[in-house]
């Protein structure tokens, strides 16, 4: 059946979804939905997601949201890939940890800075930049971007293999460093990972 992706073209959460399904070599009808102009507020769309957000994912009538849970589950479509940790019940529970890190810790704190740089500023008219939240989620990058830095050290990729981790985690630092003011020259590791993943043949134009 075919497989529906709602999203917007910038988003970088949509753009997970993408590179993983040009990974596993899965079509996706892409359909954009724009939350700046309250396409994702009709009640069509919110029939689908109550949340009023994208991605989502839509197949046969199942509907899908939260890029990590679409994540594993274009995964799953390709059991042979092992990108979910496969049959092995310790490489899963470690997809799921760094998931569940990335999720509540750094990405949280980009998201912050996006909503006052950005979202508040540039789509809700609020005044936006507030020094407190902004200090607050610089300073948990400083805490989390270190143990990302150090798990990769000695590993291609963030728990060895390719793993749907990897897409989660890797195009919030195709875009974030710039837009969000984030210094990752630090983080050789980081580095030495982002190029690699950035040399696979679809990544620059998905």
């Amino acid at each position: 059946m075919t497989i529906t992706l709602y999203e917007l073209q910038p988003s970088p959460h949509a753009r997970k979804v993408r590179l993983l399904a040009a990974e596993l070599g899965i079509p996706l009808n892409k359909v954009p939905v724009d939350p700046r102009i309250g396409e994702t507020r009709t009640r069509e769309f919110l029939a689908k997601n109550p949340n009023g957000r994208v991605p989502t994912l839509e197949e046969d009538g199942f509907v899908l949201w939260e890029s990590p849970a679409i994540l594993k589950y274009l995964s799953a479509k390709r059991p042979e890939r092992g990108l979910c940790g496969g049959g092995d019940a310790k490489t899963q529970a470690l997809v799921d940890q760094w998931i569940c890190w990335w999720v509540g810790g750094a990405e949280a704190a980009m998201d912050a800075l996006a909503w006052e740089m950005l979202i508040k500023p540039k789509v809700l008219n609020q005044p936006g930049f507030d020094p407190g939240i902004m200090a607050d989620a610089r300073a948990r990058l400083d805490r989390f971007l270190p143990v990302l830095d150090k798990q990769i050290e000695g590993r291609d990729y963030v728990i060895g293999p390719l793993s749907v981790v990897d897409f989660l985690i890797a195009p919030r630092f195709d875009s974030a460093p710039a837009m969000l003011g984030i210094d990752i020259s630090p983080y050789k590791n980081i580095d030495a990972w982002l190029k690699r993943l950035r040399a696979r043949p679809y990544w620059q134009e998905t």
